[in-house]
């Protein structure tokens, strides 16, 4: 099984081709740079790395949100279009999973990214060997209430970009960046998807999105 994996979903950008869920190449980065322009040249580093066409590509799975709209809708619309030329299976995984599972780390531990206002974008996983829980679903929620719910599990730990800037008070948190070459040790999180009827999962919708709505609803 060879895999193409893609997470755009913020600022840094992570994929890599993995065969029988193991890594053979991968690219990370967390410089500022356009996704929509560094994308498809990642990709074709990582086919030349490899050796593999795309035509050896058995399926894709793409980081589905949340995190930046933008980031979001270049990743599930490069995966979208890639998976119906090549007539291959399509798979997506949440953003704050991709961290969770980038870590290597066992235990509880809550990925989170900055909603504004003091709020975040999170859940909280419980992590042990192969075993992947989600125990506080994804939201769109107050960061002083994801803290508060952290406590209940001894030994819980927030995952953050150290570079990311938090409108909350986020005083201590590890460090940790997306790898979405390490998904497939979790077959759990993985959702095959249809192809045509794939969304992003935003979580909130976008101020745009909400002014049109209350200008139509009105």
């Amino acid at each position: 099984m060879i895999s193409l994996l893609i997470d755009t979903s913020n600022r840094p950008l992570s994929i890599a081709i993995n065969k029988d869920g193991y890594c053979l190449a991968e690219i990370n980065t967390t410089v500022k740079k356009t996704h929509s322009a560094t994308l498809m040249v990642y990709i074709n580093e990582l086919f030349e790395m490899t050796g593999y066409k795309r035509g050896d590509i058995d399926r894709i799975i793409v980081a589905r949100g949340p995190g930046s709209y933008t980031g979001v809708r270049i990743g599930v619309t490069v995966a979208k279009t890639l998976a119906h030329a090549l007539s291959i299976d399509l798979y997506s995984v949440s953003s704050l999973a991709v961290i969770a599972a980038s870590t290597g780390r066992e235990g509880v531990m809550a990925p989170m990214f900055d909603g504004r206002r003091g709020n975040v974008y999170t859940a909280v996983y419980r992590l042990d060997g192969k075993s992947f829980e989600e125990v506080m679903d994804a939201g769109y929620m107050a960061l002083d209430t994801v803290l508060e719910h952290l406590e209940k599990y001894e030994g819980g730990i927030v995952l953050s970009d150290a570079q990311e800037k938090f409108s909350g008070n986020l005083d201590i948190f590890t460090h940790a960046i997306p790898r979405i070459s390490a998904v497939e040790k979790f077959e759990s999180i993985i959702r095959h998807e249809d192809v045509h009827q794939m969304v992003p999962e935003y979580l909130k919708i976008s101020e745009a999105e909400k002014n049109w709505m209350e200008r139509t609803q009105s």
